[in-house]
């Protein structure tokens, strides 16, 4: 019951996204526009024209302008091929055949990422529409083709001809989001309490924040990777950018780091007013960041100077020094913290100088305070995700053959059924099933449910007219809409998109009763695709979570013992490190949100589980913090607490693998007394984190386990 409430709950969620106008007017034009042509002048082959123009608009899902041409242009010459190949009649056993080998490639396609997956979704789609409506001869099978290609034209004209051409506007938005979440956490942590629970008491918020940081980090790194490899001729604007990028990624670092410093000081009345400035501080230079988003947003720079420094955080600490009311904890808490602001204030310098000439073209100056990231840009080897996923251990190798096996017998029963609009089963199968169990049956209840309310929507309307203009137009309207929104709800899109399809297939045929039709061939479509989840190889996430988990605490081992063995968090294996480390925990997380959509009991019960990645995390975040501060204390040996707190990472991400309860904790490493004050307190805090990783390890086991 848990469940089916929380699957009803996904249905009827929104997601934090603005709706795609413009893409939902260029999905109506491209559709529309065709049809209307085919309405009247009595062109009925014609509307292959308009559905060419769904199918491309439909894997555009944005971003740089080269890889949505490459994608639509793909889409479209893949798509006249197959129009060509599946347009011959078959007999059922060959259909059969035909749609078990072709479903299965474009079911392999998820190896090289979500929009070829989508693209392969949308070809087997369309190679099933075409195979159930065979051409009558060679000549009318290469008009299809043909058609289809003007389609596709059509509407790659609108996407990328007829809208402004704007190059780097995807990439330049991508790093945007990247500062206006880091100006709400500086922002955040300024309004901390000065008594009380310093962080938020909702540890969950954190864990968040970095997630949707890290991720937009690594979202604005491919895009502005590819917009960079189109337009390798013209390098300034995308300098400027990749510099705004890699600041964004460094000022990530010490808003990890001042906060972690932050806890740790000493919070007695008597510092009130040195904690307040350095908060202060930190909420005035969430205005710079928001500035620097502005600046990318708008496509001009503004000469707006940075309001903030950290002088009077230095003045604060020296008074209280002056009056000899700092303790020794205290002062190295606070004048780690006020050299903190002033590296952060450096990079700020540094990125407005060069968000307020992103336009006058002003070559990047060489010493800036942050370097490279040494993260490739380069893209893979192009049969690498191929090698990769080449095996029965791999999800995408297993979904596709499940994909391919459960479309084919789809097709198998509408050939032996004689089932009207058949092709509906299987476009059914082949939409629902999803690489994951849990997703496949929310994905089974978006479908039902939307197409059950579209059904009626779109019954609701011929009964009220059957003017064929009205109904183009409702078309039109429907298919924006439905475009518009899918960025906030595929539920709605859903419901949306089953009448104008509906519609459109009353159009063309004349049959006025199709919403019943398409309702039953979508239900008995869902069907055939949960049992094949079901029996077909299932992958249920359970068994892929303690995986995940164990490589993120392995990552949280790697960045802790790279920074121990290094004098700088700016060195390029320290850098990476954290990358790796922010990019497993996104996995692991991604899983447990998996997991959630097919755990059968209480989300409560799961909580020790999502403690265990939110204090994963924590623990890299306490590493983050020590690694800020090697600048300073670079010649303190740390090996002896990295080597405990190395071997009890190990340990438990073996205990969380075999999914057993892990080994006591070790007696703690002593620290060395010739460390400094601020060192032996990071220290300490780190052992803290490691304790409570490794409850939290305990707790979660009965959970891990099958």
């Amino acid at each position: 019951m848990n469940s089916l409430r929380r699957h009803v709950e996904s249905f009827v969620r929104l997601e934090p996204a603005r709706p795609a106008l413009g893409a939902g007017l260029r999905a109506a034009l491209a559709v529309g526009v065709p049809m209307v042509v085919a309405a009247t002048q009595h062109l009925p082959a014609a509307t292959w024209v308009g559905m060419a123009g769904l199918f491309v608009t439909l894997v555009d899902r944005g971003g740089p302008y080269r890889d949505r041409a490459v994608t639509m242009g793909a889409m479209t010459l893949l798509g006249a091929v197959m129009g060509l190949v599946s347009a011959w009649p078959l007999p059922s056993w060959a259909a059969v055949l035909f749609t078990f080998a072709w479903v299965t490639a474009c079911g392999f396609a998820r190896s090289y990422g979500d929009t070829p997956g989508l693209m392969g979704v949308v070809l087997a789609n369309y190679t099933v529409v075409s195979l159930a409506l065979p051409a009558h001869d060679f000549a009318a099978a290469l008009s299809r083709s043909g058609l289809f290609i003007l389609g596709g034209l059509w509407a790659m004209m609108l996407a990328l001809v007829l809208w402004p051409l704007r190059p780097y506007r995807p990439a330049r938005f991508a790093i945007a989001r990247c500062y206006r979440d880091l100006a709400d956490r500086a922002e955040s942590v300024g309004k901390w309490p000065l008594e009380g629970p310093t962080a938020p008491p909702n540890l969950v918020e954190v864990v968040d924040w970095e997630s949707r940081v890290r991720q937009s980090l690594e979202e604005a790194r491919g895009v502005l990777a590819s917009t960079r490899r189109e337009r390798a001729g013209e390098s300034d604007r995308g300098e400027h950018l990749l510099v705004l990028l890699e600041g964004a990624d460094a000022v990530l670092t010490l808003l990890v780091a001042l906060p972690e410093t932050l806890e740790v000081a000493p919070r007695e009345s008597r510092y009130h007013a040195l904690r307040a400035e350095v908060q202060r501080a930190l909420s005035e230079h969430s205005r710079d960041l928001r500035h620097i988003a502005r600046a990318l947003e708008q496509e001009k720079g503004e000469s707006e100077p940075s309001t903030w420094n950290a002088e009077r955080v230095r003045r604060a600490l020296a008074a209280q020094v002056a009056e000899g009311g700092l303790s020794d904890s205290a002062r190295a808490a606070y004048s780690h913290a006020e050299a903190l602001l002033v590296r952060l204030r450096e990079y700020t310098e540094a990125l407005l100088e060069v968000a307020n000439h992103l336009e006058d073209g002003r070559p990047v100056e060489s010493d800036l305070p942050m370097g490279p990231h040494p993260a490739s840009l380069k893209g893979r080897p192009l049969l690498e995700p191929l090698r990769d996923n080449l095996g029965t251990d791999s999800v995408i190798f297993r979904h596709a053959l499940r994909l391919g096996v459960t479309a084919a017998l789809a097709t198998a029963l509408v050939r032996g059924l004689g089932l009207d609009h058949g092709y509906w089963v299987i476009i059914t199968v082949i939409v629902v099933l999803q690489p994951y169990s849990g997703m496949t049956f929310q994905r089974g209840l978006q479908r039902a449910a939307g197409t059950l309310l579209g059904g009626a929507l779109a019954a609701g309307l011929v009964a009220l007219v059957r003017d064929p203009a009205v109904l183009l137009g409702a078309i039109m309207v429907f298919f924006a809409v439905a475009i518009a929104v899918k960025p906030m709800s595929l539920s709605f899109f859903q419901v949306l998109l089953a009448p104008a399809l509906v519609l459109l297939a009353e159009i063309q045929t004349g049959d006025w009763e199709l919403a019943g039709v398409r309702i039953a061939n979508t239900m008995i479509g869902g069907a055939i695709a949960l049992v094949g989840a079901r029996l077909l190889w299932p992958s249920p996430e359970h068994v892929r979570f303690p995986e995940q988990v164990a490589n993120a605490l392995r990552a949280d081992r790697e960045y802790l013992l790279s920074v121990a063995s290094a004098r700088s968090d700016a060195e390029p294996e320290v850098r990476e490190a954290r990358r790796k480390l922010g990019l497993q925990l996104l996995s692991a997380e991604a899983s447990f949100q998996r997991l959630l959509t097919e755990y059968r009991g209480s989300s409560r019960q799961l909580e020790p589980a999502m403690a265990l990645l939110a204090y994963a995390r924590r623990f890299g975040a306490a590493v983050t913090a020590l690694a800020a501060s090697r600048q300073w204390h670079a010649k303190q040996d740390l090996s002896p607490v990295a080597s405990y707190a190395g071997s009890v990472l190990e340990d438990l991400a073996l205990a969380v693998e075999h999914r057993r309860e892990p080994s006591p904790l070790p007696r703690t490493a002593s620290t060395h007394e010739s460390m400094d004050v601020l060192s032996r307190t990071q220290m300490d805090r780190l052992v803290r984190q490691l304790t409570v990783l490794h409850h939290a390890t305990v707790r979660a086991a009965p959970q891990l386990s099958p």
